[in-house]
């Protein structure tokens, strides 16, 4: 009986959960002048910046996104790139995060990047 308890107790500690923070950030393909950012540059940007900021993994999702232009008084849609980083909570990384949209908004001339935290509990 006792064997089977720690057996169980052994898997259910195996399976429990870390709380981590989430953040998405938005980057908006869209530049100033009317074009969007090359493939080329996403890559390069990607292979570089991001995978320097997260060196453990990121997930990215393409999509659509929409946003309202106070300079122009428009709602813009544009292609978007969504990056999902699952970290421990720390000032570090936090600051890592806020210069990784600084050098996106300055190299394509950008308003802002979205970036949305949220706490979560993560299993791998």
């Amino acid at each position: 009986m006792y064997c089977k308890l720690l057996l169980i107790c052994l898997f259910l500690c195996s399976c429990s959960s870390t709380r981590m923070m989430e953040t998405d950030l938005y980057f908006g393909q869209s530049k100033p002048d009317g074009t969007t950012l090359t493939e080329n540059e996403w890559t390069h940007f990607k292979e570089t910046e991001i995978a320097k900021a997260f060196k453990e993994g990121t997930t990215i999702l393409p999509g659509t996104g929409t946003w309202y232009d106070t300079a122009s008084n428009k709602l813009i849609s544009e292609s978007t790139y969504v990056v999902v980083y699952f970290y421990k909570h720390s000032r570090s990384v936090s600051k890592r995060i806020d210069s990784l949209r600084s050098v996106y908004k300055t190299l394509f001339n950008q308003q802002s990047i979205l970036r949305v935290d949220k706490k979560v509990k993560a299993v791998f």
